[in-house]
């Protein structure tokens, strides 16, 4: 079986809740690998600067090898190899495009970054395909499941107006009713009124209370048993990290996430030592670098997202590197129901995986461009199936009444 193309296609529609409330317009990226053999799969990246371009690349590179090789494909993209390079790895400008290929390196000299969100959509597409060749559920490509279902957590981010209280209590109110049993929101959205200064990193003592009181609305909603926990943005310096940490404390928070920018371990383990609640990090880290935050004592929680990492094959990786220095990881999860989906088939096959990030429980479509046997959602959880590969195809219907101009449904 050899590969023949990998395609994408662009899905954009409403975000009926985006950060920070109201309403946006949001993109998808739906990747397929296709094979001589006649079977295909699906993946899915977000729509960041440069990933169309790499997953271009990728089409150009990786046509004619063979779509079992799924760590050769995701390594050689992200670190290149050796001379004289594997067997069918071209040389100079490639199809019509005349992209350059580069085989010393990843065609951007960097293994993070556009380069790694694009191999991500495509080794999800790749899972998919292998277990679909296999007649085997993905899960099983990864040793097996210790779980039927990965527990989902929904960002809620904050409430359109973040100065009604009864608007807080209420969304707490409705993601319990729903069957959900944690929630996240976002530090630098709920008291942006209390900004005097976009540029400092700090968090003003007012700026702290109206945190603390709106939180406290929404623990009281939920009672003692529920899991919340908050979304720093890599906003803030130490001193006022440790010090919203601290005002938080007696909530009993799950975690506080990206405290600081995340270029620095140091800074975060700084705000790790004094902090009461337990520190979360690395949503857009690829597996070395989760190793320099865990190695500076910086996390309590890993947090990658299978769409930056690598992939489900590197997902889980970092799982088991957390496993080994006894951290837990959650699933940061900026995709729609297809990544989604490949994030909880790793979940399940991880040991120590407290839960999948879900930000779009209010905008049907993007739960919808992909259809299963069972719903997306089901008691705040992914329910696992053993159909093969992620067990997924495109609902056609609403890609096509979400198709981004200029693109068109896979044939």
């Amino acid at each position: 079986m050899k590969i023949t193309s990998i395609r994408m296609m662009r899905l954009w529609g409403p975000r009926n809740h985006g950060v920070g409330g109201g309403t946006a317009k949001i993109a998808r990226v739906v990747v397929r690998v296709d094979t001589d053999s006649g079977i295909y799969g699906l993946g899915e990246c977000d729509d960041f600067m440069g990933v169309r371009q790499g997953i271009a690349y990728l089409d150009e590179y990786f046509r004619g090898r063979d779509p079992f090789s799924i760590n050769a494909i995701v390594s050689e993209m992200l670190y290149g190899t050796q001379a004289p390079n594997p067997a069918g790895a071209p040389r100079g400008p490639m199809g019509k495009n005349n992209i350059n290929a580069v085989s010393m390196c990843s065609p951007t000299a960097t293994p993070w970054g556009p380069v790694v969100w694009a191999a991500s959509g495509v080794e999800i597409a790749l899972c998919d395909l292998l277990g679909k060749a296999l007649k085997t559920p993905a899960y099983n490509l990864l040793g097996g499941k210790f779980r039927d279902h990965a527990r989902v957590y929904l960002d809620r981010s904050s409430p359109d107006d973040i100065t009604d209280l009864g608007a807080w209590e209420k969304m707490a109110a409705e993601t319990v009713a729903s069957g959900f049993t944690q929630m996240k929101f976002d530090i630098d959205f709920m008291a942006t009124e209390c900004v005097q200064d976009v540029w400092n990193r700090s968090l003003s003592l007012r700026q702290i209370n109206r945190i603390v009181e709106r939180l406290t609305v929404v623990r009281q909603a939920t009672g003692p048993d529920f899991e919340i926990c908050v979304d720093c943005h890599m906003q803030y310096n130490i001193p006022d990290a440790i010090r919203v940490a601290q005002a938080l404390a007696p909530l009993q928070l799950l975690w506080l996430e990206d405290p600081t920018p995340i270029t620095n371990p140091d800074s975060c383990a700084q705000v790790r030592a004094k902090s009461p609640v337990p520190i979360c990090i690395g949503e857009m880290f690829i597996a070395e670098q989760f190793r320099l935050f865990v190695d500076a004592g910086a996390c309590d929680v890993l947090h990658p997202d299978v769409m930056f990492c690598g992939g489900m094959h590197e997902l889980r990786r970092i799982a088991d590197f957390a496993e080994l220095n006894h951290l837990p990881v959650a699933f940061h999860g900026n995709g729609g129901a297809l990544a989604t989906i490949a994030a909880a088939h790793v979940g399940v096959a991880s040991r120590n995986f407290l839960g999948l990030e879900y930000h779009f429980i209010e905008t049907p479509w993007i739960g919808g461009f992909v259809r299963r046997d069972v719903p997306l959602f089901r008691d705040g959880q992914v329910v696992m199936t053993d159909a093969p590969g992620l067990g997924v195809e495109l609902d056609r219907e609403v890609c096509r009444q979400h198709l981004a101009p200029g693109e068109s449904l896979f044939d």
